[in-house]
């Protein structure tokens, strides 16, 4: 699909029937796959009420089953303005802005951003290659600002940050490859066991890893993979062909759109936020039309339900 301004996707999606013409055409473009019974490419029959009838199994569904707008109330129109607004804004919506814009309550809209979120999970089996860079936020509020009785104290009586910090800041590893993909991971701390995991869940051997000064990243030569790194706390941040300055670019981006957008994140839902981030940076070289369609090629088979979304 073109790029298009508002304007343009309301005179191509005006209608709920063109929402769900769109969906239908964009989930099976090739070929139906009934949800039930899961036959590829089926011939199906279109009812009178608007559901659609397996020939194979007999059984009734609609555009929006076994996808994350299963058993929703909200019209697909606002659903398909939502997730472009979600993909066009580079640093996000929030959930009480995208209520007004598509007249829903903000808890509707915060429960439809993190599903569309869900939807931008990545998963992608292709391994990062080449050149790639491997470093490591911390997403969170500042201990001072915290509430007395849950504030971290040391035994200094301040309060921890960074390393240190635990229900403080939660680490996010970052790995991206050099004019390619990102992948950003949360996870429960930056140990060696856990940096080595990640390395050779998504990095190809062959490449060469490029990291700051983090004590466990002298581990990576021992798994076979090439290492450079710069030391930050010297000021070094370019060393030859080494730096992790690429890294950083998307560590400013994340925390600038958390901080100004969102305010707070919460440790439990900050990797979807991370995903959602992770897909913009991703597709930054298509435009606001591309990525809006993109997204509807991982939605098969995604649900979200608010229960589990919740749970704790």
């Amino acid at each position: 699909m073109e790029s298009f301004n508002l304007i343009q996707f309301y005179q191509k999606l005006g209608t709920e029937e063109q929402c769900q013409d769109f969906l239908f055409k964009s989930r099976w473009a090739h070929g139906v796959t009934c949800p039930k019974c899961g036959e590829i490419d089926v011939k199906t029959y279109k009812l009178a009420s608007g559901r659609i009838k397996c020939a194979s199994c007999r059984n009734t569904f609609t555009v929006r089953t076994r996808s994350v707008f299963e058993d929703s109330p909200v019209p697909l129109q606002k659903w398909l303005l939502a997730i472009y607004l979600c993909g066009s804004y580079k640093k996000g919506i929030s959930s009480i802005q995208l209520g007004k814009f598509i007249d829903v309550t903000q808890k509707t809209a915060w429960f439809m951003l993190q599903r569309i979120r869900y939807v931008y999970e990545n998963d992608s089996f292709e391994l990062l290659d080449g050149e790639v860079e491997m470093d490591e936020a911390y997403i969170g509020g500042k201990d001072s600002n915290k509430h007395h009785s849950k504030r971290l104290k040391t035994l200094t009586g301040k309060g921890a940050q960074g390393y240190g910090s635990e229900n403080i800041k939660t680490p996010v590893v970052g790995m991206v490859e050099r004019g390619g993909n990102l992948r950003a991971i949360t996870t429960k701390d930056t140990g060696s066991n856990t940096l080595m995991t990640l390395a050779c869940k998504h990095i190809n051997i062959n490449a060469t890893i490029y990291t700051d000064e983090h004590m466990p990243y002298r581990t990576l030569p021992k798994l076979g993979f090439k290492h450079e790194s710069v030391n930050h706390g010297v000021k070094e941040f370019v060393n030859g062909t080494a730096s992790t300055n690429t890294a950083e670019s998307f560590w400013s981006h994340l925390k600038r759109g958390i901080n100004g957008i969102y305010h707070h994140v919460s440790a439990k839902h900050l990797q979807l936020y991370c995903d959602e981030y992770s897909y913009r940076w991703n597709t930054r070289a298509m435009t606001d039309g591309e990525r809006f369609e993109s997204w509807f090629s991982h939605v098969n088979g995604k649900r979200l339900t608010y229960n589990s979304l919740i749970r704790k």
